[in-house]
């Protein structure tokens, strides 16, 4: 007789913020926070801050002062900048 025993875990992250919904206006997709932005890129926020000031990202601001950024302009120019 065989027995087969699966086992799984689930972590469940609580950073007690909010999370924000909103779609980029220029090419739809899901915003990012400043720090998602951060993990998905591996960069400083300084860098995203900059990137965002210089025009190179789609972003936009919540009513309370949020940053959001658009992970495909995002990408772009994280590929732009690895190229030079």
């Amino acid at each position: 007789m065989e027995i087969e025993i699966r086992t799984e875990k689930i972590w469940f992250v609580r950073s007690g913020k909010t999370r924000f919904y909103a779609d980029c206006d220029k090419c739809g997709g899901q915003m990012l926070t400043t720090d998602e932005a951060v993990n998905y890129t591996g960069s400083g926020s300084r860098t995203i801050f900059q990137m965002v000031e210089s025009g190179q990202l789609h972003f936009r601001e919540t009513p309370k002062g949020l940053l959001l950024v658009c992970p495909a302009s995002l990408s772009q120019n994280m590929e732009k900048t690895q190229k030079e």
